[in-house]
């Protein structure tokens, strides 16, 4: 469902027939039900979307593989926005899906480790064989060996021909199990782009900020997608985030509809303005209500139901010091012209390197080729050994 702007059209509620279901099944409904598909969310899939699918309906559906980093705050709804992003892609190639049965769209794969939390090569294969419904990666006949797992998983991408790899908590690739470098790590992500074509969608929190300056390759070919957290001292950031609010309270399966708007800078501060915190306090809440068998959410549950002040600010500040060294400062194009040449120290066009043709010797007064430029002094006999013969005269000799 997707969250209004203005308050000129009211979000649909919850379908009523829920009122009857158990307090369990009405927690799922909006834990797992309810998502809201509000700007910020929208803006990062659009950009997204944009980098790995041609405009329009192209031949190939794919452009050439890249390395897309979409970084943003923990829970900010990046989980969210990667189902969005799967049901977009399944859409934009069904007609491709049904002339071709081996075509698969993409696939989705998590980069953490089962154990722990480390990222491990070996699983990553794994779940991108699974992922492409590689039938030997688990099979208990001709089960794929370990060592062959990278060249199984080269040939499944080429073979399957996804637009996209997509990898959700991506910051778990510079926590290596095997003590590979950061820039290892990313350049054996780019060997794959390099063979298959397809690119990869790293999805993670603001730990990924280093994978793009790991080097100059990386840099220049790899896309960044921002995906930030409403700042509400910007009016219409805490527009939208109040209509994001509207929208939730509607879908709480309670008999009456809770007033979150009226609280929204409670809310704000404990969620710091990511949605996914903001769905995780509301889920709390609506667990508490239930339980007790309560009408509504009420600002008591709110208040027993949200983060402690310490671990919000510790968010808080990730976010803010991670923000500034994502911005662009003023004068961008400026400091390159600079360090390009093209501007002096003070900012102004630097000086030409071209000689003025004023003052510039003349040719004419620089005399024939092999003649000696006057004032020169003469070798010596001494010096010669017998003296320095004419030009003319070494000619003819």
């Amino acid at each position: 469902m997707k969250s209004q702007e203005t308050r000129s059209v009211e979000p649909e509620p919850f379908p009523p027939e829920l009122l009857q279901q158990p307090p369990g099944a009405r927690q799922e409904y909006f834990e797992q039900h309810c998502l809201i598909e509000h700007a910020r969310l929208l803006e990062a899939l659009d950009v997204t979307l944009q980098s790995i699918c041609p405009p329009g309906e192209g031949a190939s559906m794919r452009r050439p593989g890249t390395m897309v980093l979409v970084i943003g705050p923990s829970r900010v709804g990046k989980t969210t926005l990667i189902r969005l992003l799967e049901e977009r892609l399944l859409s934009h190639t069904t007609a491709q899906m049904q002339s071709d049965p081996s075509f698969m769209p993409f696939a989705s794969v998590t980069a953490a480790g089962p154990d722990s939390g480390r990222f491990d090569w070996q699983d990553y294969y794994r779940a991108v064989l699974r992922s492409l419904h590689d039938p030997f990666v688990d099979g208990k006949t001709a089960r794929i060996p370990a060592r062959a797992l990278r060249e199984a998983m080269e040939t499944a991408l080429i073979e399957r021909r996804p637009l996209a790899v997509i990898v959700d908590e991506a910051h778990h690739l510079a926590k290596a199990a095997s003590g590979r470098r950061l820039q290892d790590q990313l350049d054996h992500l780019k060997h794959f782009e390099n063979v298959s074509g397809i690119s990869h969608i790293l999805v993670g929190t603001y730990e990924m900020r280093p994978f793009r300056r790991v080097n100059a390759q990386l840099a220049c070919r790899g896309i960044d997608v921002h995906f930030p957290r409403y700042d509400a001292a910007k009016e219409e950031d805490a527009q939208v985030f109040r209509s994001v609010l509207w929208a939730l309270q509607r879908q709480l399966p309670l008999e009456q509809e809770p007033r979150l708007v009226e609280q929204w800078e409670f809310l704000y501060a404990r969620s710091i303005g990511c949605i996914g915190l903001l769905k995780m306090h509301l889920n709390r809440a609506l667990h508490q209500a239930l339980t007790e068998k309560a009408k509504t959410v009420t600002r008591t549950h709110l208040r027993t139901t949200a983060l402690p002040e310490g671990r919000v600010e510790l968010a808080l500040r990730n976010a803010l010091e991670s923000e500034a060294d994502l911005a662009e400062a003023p004068g961008a194009d400026e400091r390159l012209l600079t360090l390009l040449g093209l501007r002096g120290a003070q900012g102004k066009p630097a000086a030409s390197k071209v000689v003025d043709e004023a003052q510039a010797p003349s040719r004419r007064s620089l005399g024939r080729p092999g003649k000696r430029a006057p004032g020169r002094d003469l070798l010596t006999p001494e010096a010669d050994g017998g003296g320095v013969k004419p030009p003319e005269e070494q000619a003819a000799g």
